[in-house]
């Protein structure tokens, strides 16, 4: 039972999935920041960009056999897939840019962006986990918002701390990662969110 409850959290809270997740909780707590844009559009560009591409390039390199499977266990097939997901991002930001998302969103994927490129280099040496590479990040962006927002999101990011322990312990229990590469993930998601604050200008 446990491990088919890991296995949930695994999957809706799926590294791929945090942008879609942090945007949802935008448009919930902070409507009036997306000057009238359709929710539909707003979520379907996000989404589009941040999961259904890199789930598509996953699947395909699975179908090619150029990786064995899409929990991508062996740090060297990874290097394709990040290689490919850093791709999509950087066109997600570059889009969300473009149609002029609130800021909250350019510092939240600038700053997956970056935690990307660092999960990236440091898989070539050392196995990470992306998924506490994309709560972690989730949670920083919150953490920011908790200062920033109009709106009360504390108990959002009360939320997400919980969610942060459930994480990482389903991803230990499934033995997917050590307790090294827990830390690892969740400092560099954290990382990455801070350098997207400092470096992010509308």
């Amino acid at each position: 039972m446990i491990k088919i409850i890991s296995k949930i959290v695994s999957y809706i809270l799926h590294p791929l999935l945090m942008a879609t997740w942090f945007v949802l909780l935008l448009l919930i707590t902070n409507p009036f920041s997306f000057a009238g844009m359709p929710n539909g559009i707003v979520i379907g560009v996000v989404f589009v960009n941040t999961f259904m591409f890199p789930a598509i390039a996953l699947l395909l390199m699975r179908k090619l056999d150029f990786i064995d499977s899409l929990e991508l266990p062996d740090k060297k097939q990874r290097i394709i897939p990040l290689v490919a997901t850093i791709v999509f991002y950087v066109w997600a930001f570059l889009a969300i840019k473009k149609l002029n998302f609130p800021f909250m969103v350019g510092i939240f994927m600038l700053g997956s962006v970056v935690s990307l490129f660092l999960a990236f280099f440091i898989n070539i040496f050392s196995k990470i986990s992306l998924h506490m590479v994309g709560i972690s990040g989730a949670l920083t962006a919150i953490m920011l918002l908790v200062f920033i927002s109009p709106a009360d999101v504390s108990y959002y990011f009360l939320l997400l701390i919980v969610l942060t322990g459930a994480v990482a312990t389903a991803r230990l229990y499934l033995n997917a990662h050590t307790i090294k590469e827990v830390y690892a993930g969740f400092i560099v998601g954290m990382i990455g969110q801070i350098f997207g604050l400092i470096l992010y200008h509308p």
